[in-house]
């Protein structure tokens, strides 16, 4: 026996170590968004710290094989490629191959060297170049907490429903901080100050605080729909002794759980800090998972209604106790906002063009946006596109975004029809639809959200778009699974 097969065997022999990893991973989800979403540079290092260190050593020293519970890491290829170049665009490169890929770099590096008799010979690819390397560290980590949570939720059945109510815990607070926060002004987040009565929680931007609880509040309702009894998700027809509404009633809410009406309530309390963080593309990102759940769910038509009604009641009883005047005043400035990002967009156009091939380099267009945006306050810094597309594609190039690009189509498209192709209706196909449909809704409104936003960049905020990614991977195996479930019945009942 190998030293590698000992350490295996002891690590199995031990059941507090054995869910050590279950806990980890658990604890990196619940605890990220705390800290300002992980933006400090310390504290995203020291979670990239124990991503690695932790849960990638679990990978290597435990995984008896990796395909054996599913992984591949082929099929992280794009991300393993953007991994690559965000590190690459960070490395020092002769000039004559800088002014080769990228004359306009070439040409700044040249004006330094001319004002300031730098000399220098070489120089990276992007203008923020130390960055580059952080993100291609941060993009590792991610990578290797979703191989975790991958293998995590085909090993441990409870670890799923674990992982909702982590999530629907966070959102809980994070909503419920945010609507203290818009009754109370004074309280800000954490020591910072909000500046008027809107929700931030504590993430310092309300568009990232929004398209955080627009991750959460899905599974929440996910997590009651698996608690509902088959009496109460069908509609199946009334006994004979029970014809009565009132009585049909009483009987369904006699057999509810109580974890349905508590994680629903949740899921209203996150949608009521939605609409109060006065996130204009946050709301409709909001709005468009509502449609996409109630559309792809696999629900009977009174439990859509049933659902529906209770969360639309539960947020216009309170919202209009908080005053629901800040938010269509927000709206109605739309028009002018909308115009704005317009100009953001048009004016940044020329630093895509003038780096079609390489980019700027992760992070630089706040450096660069000064020299480039006409027309604009001088006294006003747009660090941002308020696009996640285009800041990508003028971060890293066209090739690279339309690889990036090209890989989110194909894979909503392929979880999409998996999703929706027809298995066994068996309990744990019924309840991996579930997990796995309202994850993609999220996911979708995540991606829908960065037309107009930039929720991406925030680190608790990516974390939480890989747990859906690795949530979404389980229940389509699971639904796999479930198909071949189906055979071997049919095949068993052939042979009988």
């Amino acid at each position: 026996m190998t030293v590698a097969q000992k350490v295996r065997h002891g690590i199995s022999g031990l059941p507090a170590l054995r869910q050590a990893p279950n806990f980890l991973a658990l604890l990196i989800v619940v605890t990220v968004p705390l800290l300002f979403g992980a933006v400090h540079p310390i504290v995203q290092g020291t979670y990239v710290a124990v991503i690695l260190l932790g849960l990638g050593g679990w990978l290597l020293y435990t995984l008896p094989s990796p395909a054996a519970e599913g992984l591949s890491w082929r099929r992280l290829a794009v991300p393993i490629v953007l991994m690559l170049y965000a590190a690459l665009q960070s490395l020092p490169l002769p000039l004559g191959l800088i002014a080769l890929l990228s004359p306009a770099r070439a040409e700044r590096v040249a004006a330094v060297n001319d004002l300031a008799g730098a000399g220098l010979t070489l120089a990276p690819l992007g203008d923020n170049g130390i960055i580059g390397l952080q993100t291609a560290i941060f993009l590792l980590a991610l990578m290797v907490l979703f191989l975790a949570l991958t293998a995590l939720l085909r090993r441990d059945q409870r670890f799923p429903v674990l992982l909702l109510y982590g999530i629907a815990a966070v959102g809980l607070a994070e909503g419920l901080y945010g609507l203290l926060q818009v009754m109370n002004p004074g309280i800000g987040m954490l020591w910072l100050g909000v500046n008027g009565p809107e929700a931030h929680g504590t993430i310092i931007y309300r568009n990232q605080y929004a398209a955080l609880l627009n991750i959460c509040w899905p599974l929440a309702i996910a997590g009651a729909l698996l608690h509902l009894t088959p009496s109460a998700g069908r509609s199946a027809a009334a006994p004979p002794g029970i014809t009565a509404l009132p009585q049909r009633l009483a009987r369904s809410l006699s057999r509810l759980q109580p974890q349905v009406p508590v994680l629903l309530c949740a899921a209203g309390v996150m949608i009521l800090a939605v609409l109060f963080s006065l996130s204009r593309g946050g709301i409709l990102a909001m709005l468009t998972v509502s449609v996409l759940l109630n559309v792809l769910l696999p629900l009977s038509g009174r439990t859509r209604v049933v659902a529906t009604l209770a969360i639309v009641a539960f947020v216009g009883v309170y919202g209009s106790m908080l005053g629901m005047d800040g938010i269509v005043a927000r709206f109605g400035t739309i028009g002018d906002s909308g115009a704005t990002r317009l100009h953001i967009y048009q004016a940044s156009l020329p630093l895509l063009f003038d780096h079609w091939l390489t980019g700027i380099g992760v992070d630089a267009y706040k450096l660069l946006s000064g020299v480039y945006l006409k027309g604009f306050p001088e006294n006003v810094l747009f660090d941002r596109v308020h696009n996640e597309y285009l800041e990508t594609a003028i971060e890293l190039g066209l090739p690279m975004a339309a690889l990036f690009v090209g890989w989110l189509i194909a894979g909503v498209w392929s979880i999409g029809r998996r999703l929706r192709a027809p298995v066994a209706a068996d309990a744990a196909a019924e309840k991996a639809r579930i997990v796995g449909t309202a994850a993609f809704c999220a996911l979708l409104g995540f991606l829908v959200h960065g037309l107009v936003d930039f929720g991406w960049r925030l680190p608790a905020n990516a974390v939480y778009a890989v747990t859906l990614l690795a949530l979404i991977s389980w229940a389509v195996a699971e639904l796999h699974n479930g198909g071949r479930r189906r055979d071997e019945q049919k095949t068993a009942a052939v042979e009988g």
